[in-house]
């Protein structure tokens, strides 16, 4: 084996089984002459060795390989995390249950609900090595501290709600489901700090909704779901603090909501994400102080509301969208100093509303921005002394409205809508 790559696809199971799984490989390729094993961290985005291992519950897969042909062997490297995430090697079997090559798919009609290890066993006996449900699946009221049933199940065809689960603290079931027709729900599990379980599920045509997990630190089981059909809305989980789960979505078709979670300090990681068919909110994270890498982002089709996030500082890369359909609203934003990260966004279908952020002296992120559909609002921005920013805005299809900005000379906002206003003008009690 010597300079080949060595890989390994970890099963999603309990911590411990994942390490020894670990263990194993390494003595593996170590005993057939490797010089040096390597192992790849997805959420660090490097490779370390095995002694600078941390985390084993936040990362998913692990690739070996001989160091001294590790440049020559990127592309090859590649491959195999591509086949390993479309369905990997015989090591995704390991404890996992996986059916053999001649297991008959069924379909289960009707809907189910989980309410205990016994219920979950149940299922599995009827469904067999690979199956399906055409209804809804309901998990509720289980009474385990670690849920880790149900899979051999590879899809639903309704909704899949997960719910008052109080005791739930690991999520490491359900590990073969790939699609949900539904909308799928995850509320209100006090415990719950970890969604293992589902990191192999890649579309929901329906809503995803997480709220009310008083625990939930991270949502990285969600790594592989890349299409949402509806609503994607993430609000009140306390103790989230990050996205990162999210890096695999490409595509929302409904609104993306991101709310009332006060542990959030970035939202980051998004830049797979091309399109949002709806609304995009992201309002009322108290601890949050930038939104960064969405620079995959073109279109917003409903309105982009920034608001109510009391130490934002900063919106930086969303540097391709160029598009909102609605209405564009920064608002509320105690710390908001910079904008920049909207610089290429040329059109505002709606109304453009930027009011009530205390510490924006400028909009220069909006240089690129030339026809907003219906009204400008610029209104209570204490600190805002200039509107240079919008220099290359021509045309407002409604009312130009620019009041209260104690900084900002009459003369610019005068200028403004000279240039652009179509429809009525209110120009007051800036500075003269």
């Amino acid at each position: 084996m010597g300079s080949e790559i060595q890989s390994l696809c970890l099963s999603p199971v309990s911590n411990s089984t994942r390490q020894m799984q670990m263990d194993a490989s390494v003595e593996r390729v170590v005993a057939h002459g490797s010089t040096t094993v390597l192992f790849y961290n997805r959420k660090s985005s490097r490779y370390v060795q095995k002694s600078e291992f941390q985390a084993a519950s936040k990362v998913n897969f692990f690739f070996f390989y001989d160091g001294e042909r590790t440049m020559k062997n990127q592309f090859v490297l590649w491959c195999t995390l591509s086949l390993i995430w479309a369905g990997c090697t015989d090591d995704a079997g390991l404890d996992s249950g996986g059916a053999s090559g001649d297991c008959e798919a069924r379909v289960l009609p009707g809907d189910y609900i989980v309410r205990s290890e016994q219920d979950a066993d149940a299922l599995e006996k009827e469904g067999g090595c690979a199956y399906s449900i055409a209804g809804n699946l309901e998990i509720t009221r289980t009474q385990q501290a670690i849920f880790s049933g149900l899979n051999q199940l590879s899809a639903v065809g309704g909704d899949l709600r997960i719910y008052h689960n109080d005791d739930l603290k690991t999520f490491e079931g359900l590990v073969d489901l790939s699609m949900v027709g539904g909308n799928v729900q995850i509320y209100e599990n006090e415990q719950l700090s970890l969604l293992e379980g589902l990191n192999f599920l890649q579309t929901v045509r329906g809503n995803l909704s997480i709220f009310h997990n008083e625990k939930l630190t991270d949502i990285e089981g969600l790594f592989k779901v890349n299409r949402i059909g509806g609503d994607l809305h993430i609000n009140n989980n306390n103790q989230l603090t990050n996205l990162d789960g999210l890096f695999g979505l490409v595509t929302v078709e409904g609104s993306l909501i991101i709310e009332f979670n006060p542990a959030i300090e970035l939202v980051e990681d998004l830049s797979n994400l091309s399109s949002v068919g709806g609304d995009l909110v992201v309002e009322n994270n108290r601890r949050l102080k930038k939104i960064e890498d969405v620079s995959g982002l073109q279109m917003v089709g409903g309105s982009l509301s920034i608001a109510h996030n009391e130490v934002l500082d900063m919106v930086e890369d969303l540097s391709r969208l160029s598009d909102v359909g609605q209405d564009l609203s920064l608002y509320s934003n105690d710390r908001l100093t910079s904008i920049v990260g909207l610089a290429n966004l040329q059109r505002v279908g709606g109304n453009l509303n930027i009011y009530d952020n205390e510490k924006l002296a400028g909009l220069d992120g909006l240089g690129g921005l030339s026809d907003v559909g219906q009204d400008l609002n610029i209104y209570d921005n204490e600190k805002l002394i200039s509107l240079a920013g919008l220099a290359q805005l021509a045309n407002v299809g409604g009312s130009v409205f620019i009041v209260e900005n104690a900084s900002l000379p009459t003369s610019e906002a005068q200028a403004l809508a000279d240039r652009a206003a179509t429809g009525q003008v209110s120009i007051s009690e800036n500075k003269n």
